[in-house]
């Protein structure tokens, strides 16, 4: 069943992918990214609808509110564009601060503001995806963030849950070990592959999954403690 979504992060490699995984599978997609150039681009490739906005930025939301369509169906939030960091080893203080404040902003901030302004856009029965493209090493920014949305998502669950809506994460986790014998050949790439699930959190399929982080990690295996 063909259903309306948006897609965040459009200006990003990984949210294209899962932009076109949606087109693919016949949905409606609209893209949202803050750089025009390559937002632009991925529309006209995928013949998606764009809004050029910085979702880390409430005023910057606020302003593109009425550009967003008026019914979804779901909601994929993939984080916003990063500068490229710099060896933590040599970082300052201040660089630090930019850091962490940076990796809260991309990843979870720009998902709270982005489901904040256009939640009540979502029809009942519909979905909320957030995704999280690394793996972080422990006591990293990225860990903590991780964390804090994972928490995040939990809550969300319960509040959207009372309008049928559910409300997940897709995360990336460790990477295949080898000599794993589940996969007959290489793995297919991360992006395909945390595009694939988010497709099966928005299937009629998933409706019984909410308030949870499911981990991409092609092949490995988990270890419980």
């Amino acid at each position: 069943m063909a259903v309306d979504v948006l897609v965040t992060g459009g200006d990003t490699e990984l949210g294209r992918t899962v932009a076109e995984a949606c087109r693919d599978a016949g949905h409606t997609v609209t893209l949202l990214g803050a750089c025009r150039g390559d937002l632009e681009i991925a529309a006209k490739e995928l013949d998606a609808d764009a809004i050029v906005c910085d979702n880390t930025d409430p005023t910057s939301l606020t302003e593109a509110r009425s550009l967003f369509p008026h019914h979804l169906d779901t909601i994929v939030t993939v984080p916003a564009r990063r500068c490229d960091a710099a060896d933590p080893r040599t970082y300052s203080l201040a660089d630090l601060a930019t850091a962490w404040r940076q990796a809260l902003d991309t990843t979870v901030l720009s998902a709270v503001l982005t489901v904040q302004a256009v939640g009540d856009h979502l029809r009942s029965g519909g979905s909320i995806v957030a995704v999280v493209p690394e793996n972080p090493r422990a006591g990293s920014a990225e860990a903590a963030v991780k964390a804090a949305l994972a928490n995040w998502i939990a809550g969300q669950a319960d509040i959207f849950g009372t309008r049928g809506i559910t409300v997940n994460a897709v995360a990336c986790g460790r990477s295949a070990q080898p000599g794993y014998e589940g996969l007959t050949g290489t793995p297919p790439p991360l992006a395909a592959e945390i595009s694939r699930l988010a497709l099966f959190l928005m299937s009629p399929a998933a409706r019984h999954i909410s308030g949870q982080m499911l981990h991409v990690s092609q092949g490995a295996l988990a270890h419980l403690r």
